[in-house]
């Protein structure tokens, strides 16, 4: 493993480093990456003591050995910033940790709350807490938002638990829904559920079993509000200082719900149609509430595809006239005895017909929603280094996120700066959403980073994002990363990289461990 090297001030000036964590996972003989964000920034300053800014702390549900690889980040971030372990792992001495980003709620960010809940509450000192507006409980567009994707999510997980049981029942349908299929592996970023304070666990739709389903997301934004000394909700066009003495201009999320909204680049007439059949969404609120559902009325169809009722099917045995109900009635008799009664006249089960399953594929968009919107609620930072360059750190943020920077202008005392001049300046740039497609702005983005030392920093795992969904996950995506690499002269890093990688673009200021990607930004 290749050691560190200890850091200090340069030539009487504060020296910047960026900690990106990985904790490889050995599979085989060979290293897993690492689909997460957990970026730990140290400023060292002559005689003061260094500052410690740690940004957002997570891996994605499904990950290999989750729980014991976010607990050894846990233990380098305890020690790192001052504080102690013994041999057992117990925390002897608590760190001192000046302040904590979280830029938004997706479990890949702060899933490490959960899994070293012990180290990270009782290991830490948290002075300061950044989080976005949208957090803010007392800002009522934010907590209008917040209900909003509680119900989405709640929604998704019951939905996924549901199609998950379809499935794994004793006597499964082949019609029935594939989870990762469905819902393209996007509930994975909701992480996992919980019971409720009674212990039940949740066991299928209806009201008493999504009173059940909290997500532990939630629970963490607040245990961290609560855990920190002081707590910051951040607007768009503040500039504000962080430890350190780093200037920081906050970029987003958008006061705009329109920009909230926008996930994708817009693509003619089609632009933005996520889920644009109401009635659907609303169908699959009303099944995770257990309300009336009406199998006759309530489809999930327009009413113009519905030429056969169900009721007729049912009565298909008294019909007597095909004009009754317009349609043959030996066509109905055969749709009653092969799809609505439990055996058929030879005694065979006929549950495997069933497809009433089947539809729940259709709450994909609704995951696809959720996911981005949430990306989009991303608190984005950028950090003035003392040379007035910029460390970019953007979350998920996507499309909307992005334009939105250019929605205003960042006053600093008497000097006011455009996103354009920002852009300009940035020398470090945490790649946004793992490299993904929408996540990585071209000419309102990347093309405005000219810095002509520009380094990147992609947080993933290629192979594991590979296996999520029905395609699989391109993150990075390859124009994204053939950009990337040509705006930076090939100083581009990954968490997943090998550790023997070349890293010769860097002249040295880049080191690796199992544990960790450290970059001397200045």
């Amino acid at each position: 493993m290749t050691r560190p090297k200890k850091a200090g001030p340069l030539n009487g000036k504060p020296q910047i480093i960026v900690r990106m964590y990985r904790a490889l996972s050995a599979q085989g003989g060979a290293y897993a990456g690492y689909l997460g964000d957990c970026f730990l920034i140290r400023v060292l300053d002559g005689d003061h003591a260094p500052a410690h800014i740690l940004i957002d702390f997570g891996i994605l549900t499904g990950s290999a050995q989750a729980e014991t690889r976010m607990r050894q980040i846990a233990a380098d971030i305890v020690r790192t910033t001052g504080g102690a372990l013994d041999d057992a792992g117990n925390v002897t001495q608590k760190g001192s940790l000046d302040l904590l980003v979280i830029t938004h709620e997706h479990w890949d960010h702060i899933s490490g709350f959960s899994q070293a809940q012990d180290l990270m509450f009782d290991g830490l000192v948290i002075h300061k807490l950044w989080m976005a507006w949208t957090e803010d409980d007392n800002d009522a567009t934010a907590n209008q938002l917040r209900r909003e994707r509680d119900k989405r999510s709640v929604a998704l997980a019951a939905l996924s638990e549901t199609i998950q049981q379809a499935v794994a029942s004793p006597t499964p349908s082949p019609f029935a829904a594939d989870r990762q299929v469905a819902l393209a592996g996007l509930d994975a970023f909701l992480g996992p559920l919980v019971a409720n304070a009674g212990g039940a666990t949740a066991a299928g739709l209806g009201a008493a079993a999504s009173k059940t389903r909290r997500l532990k997301g939630r629970d963490i934004m607040q245990a961290l509000k609560a855990q920190a000394q002081q707590t910051v909700f951040l607007s768009p066009g503040q500039v504000v200082q962080a430890p350190g003495t780093l200037q920081t201009f906050v970029l987003g999320p958008p006061r705009s719900l329109d920009r909230l909204k926008k996930d994708t680049p817009s693509s003619g007439p089609n632009k933005e149609t996520y889920l644009d059949n109401r009635a659907l969404e609303d169908l699959l609120f009303r099944l995770v509430d257990d309300e009336a559902f009406d199998a006759a009325d309530d489809l999930p169809f327009s009413s113009r595809f519905q030429r056969i009722k169900p009721d007729d099917v049912h009565a298909a045995p008294n019909v007597q006239k095909a004009v009754d109900v317009g349609t043959d009635s030996g066509v109905l008799q055969w749709l009653n005895e092969r799809y609505y009664l439990e055996e058929s006249r030879d005694g065979r089960d006929q549950s495997r017909r069933t497809i009433d399953a089947d539809w729940l594929g259709a709450a994909g968009p609704l995951a696809l929603k959720l996911d981005s919107d949430t990306n989009n609620t991303s608190l984005v930072l950028a950090f003035e280094l003392p040379d007035g360059t910029f460390m970019l750190f953007p979350g998920d943020a996507q499309v909307g996120n992005w334009l939105s920077w250019h929605d205003q202008t960042y006053k600093d005392g008497t000097r006011e700066m455009s996103a354009t001049q920002i852009l300009g300046q940035v020398r470090f740039y945490k790649v946004a959403h793992h490299g993904s497609h929408n996540a990585t702005l071209k000419k309102q983005g990347l093309e405005l980073m000219t810095h002509p030392l520009l380094v990147a920093a992609i947080s993933t795992d290629e192979a594991f994002g590979k296996q999520q969904g029905i395609k699989g996950w391109r993150m990075p995506d390859p124009n994204v990363q053939e950009a990337i690499l040509a705006a930076t002269q090939g100083r581009t890093f990954r968490n997943d990289d090998a550790l023997n990688a070349n890293y010769s673009p860097f002249n040295n200021a880049l080191n690796a461990t199992n544990l960790y990607l450290e970059y001397t930004v200045l």
